[in-house]
């Protein structure tokens, strides 16, 4: 692997906004291991394939989250002493009204290490836990005690990977559903 970085980059143009527009979570698999699985050398997938080689797809959840209740935050992680890098991924949301599926969903979600695809304001679907998965490291439940409080949950998934996320190719989903690219993704609500 080459140190040497080989180009640059410009200042953007002031159009981007921040923010997380949705998030699709998926129980943990080996990605790379799917029948016809690519990526580019920039960490670019551009194909997923099905599931062992046969009919079986990508199967991912859809969690709704309103405007500004989500973050995602990727820091990198370097010891000059021990040569090491690599990056952790936290991912913050927060979810309104408090149900039992809720608290199903979280035990679940927090005995496993899934993969969540997050699809930011610009529509660029980011994959976190790409071959580690992501783990539940805080997670609250919130009645609130003024009519205006928050009643609903708050989670914190963490990843740490080698290299800082992998994006989903074609994603710029121009108003239509995200991973119309991809064959063998099945959104479920």
């Amino acid at each position: 692997m080459s140190c040497n970085i080989s180009s640059g980059r410009s200042v953007s143009c002031k159009d981007a906004t921040g923010g997380i527009k949705g998030i699709y979570i998926h129980n943990y698999s080996d990605t790379s291991a799917f029948a016809g699985y690519a990526a580019t050398a920039a960490n670019v997938i551009t194909d997923l394939g099905a599931i062992g080689g046969g009919a079986n797809t990508y199967e991912v959840y859809k969690f709704a989250v309103r405007r500004e209740m989500a973050s995602l935050t990727v820091d990198t992680q370097s010891d000059v002493t021990t040569g090491t890098t690599f990056f952790e991924q936290v991912f913050t949301c927060t979810f309104t009204k408090l149900t039992q599926v809720d608290a199903d969903n979280l035990s679940e979600l927090a005995a496993g290490r899934p993969q969540i695809i997050v699809e930011d304001n610009q529509g660029n679907l980011i994959m976190l836990g790409h071959t580690n998965g992501m783990d539940v490291t805080a997670g609250t439940f919130e009645t609130g005690k003024a009519f205006s409080d928050l009643n609903g949950m708050t989670l914190t998934f963490t990843g740490r990977e080698i290299e800082p996320f992998f994006t989903l190719d074609g994603t710029d989903s121009d108003g239509q559903p995200p991973f119309t690219e991809f064959d063998y993704i099945n959104i479920n609500a």
